[in-house]
């Protein structure tokens, strides 16, 4: 719920900007700082908080990069800055939660990126194409966020307790699996 309420409030910002007309003219920066803050605002609990900060990170490193395509190659660079921002907003981060499961899909990306052939984007190509280069990527790292969240009880005695994993690296996957279906235009997995 926490999770959600926080994205709900990335999404009324989005639906604010896209009423003062075409979004894709509204230009990176202020989408990214537009986002961000609203995600920080609507943060609810410790899920929503440390959401927020991922969104945070990755925002920062899509503005620190003007006029580059988003392409794999800044893709990778923003998740591994969204788990620094989130390990850095926690005062005592916890192995085998939402922190872990970032981290590693991180490192899997970065991992995926340094074996791929062409993994930046030099001039525009179809929507199509990039949408499925970046969907490529993010779907190794899902898979390595669902071994994450399995691995969380191994890591964290409360989960293992409590028979559970942990929620916020689990609504992670479900975000990643969304944003994955999107880009291809089909359901989430």
């Amino acid at each position: 719920d926490n999770m959600a309420l926080t994205l709900r409030a990335v999404l009324d910002e989005l639906d604010r900007l896209s009423a003062q007309g075409d979004i894709d003219e509204i230009g990176r920066d202020e989408i990214v700082d537009s986002v961000a803050r609203a995600a920080l605002l609507g943060a609810r609990g410790n899920s929503g908080v440390i959401l927020s900060q991922l969104i945070r990170g990755a925002a920062e490193e899509l503005i620190s990069r003007p006029g580059e395509l988003v392409d794999p190659v800044l893709i990778g660079a923003a998740m591994a800055r969204a788990s620094d921002r989130a390990y850095g907003s926690v005062r005592e981060p916890a192995e085998g939660t939402i922190l872990t499961v970032v981290r590693e899909m991180a490192h899997l990306v970065a991992s995926e990126i340094a074996h791929m052939e062409a993994p930046r984007l030099i001039e525009r190509v179809p929507h199509e194409q990039q949408n499925e280069m970046i969907a490529a990527v993010l779907e190794g790292a899902l898979a390595s966020g669902e071994d994450s969240v399995k691995r969380g009880p191994d890591l964290l005695q409360v989960l293992r307790d409590a028979g559970v994993v942990d929620a916020g690296g689990y609504g992670l996957t479900i975000i990643f699996a969304g944003v994955i279906a999107a880009l291809r235009g089909a359901e989430p997995p």
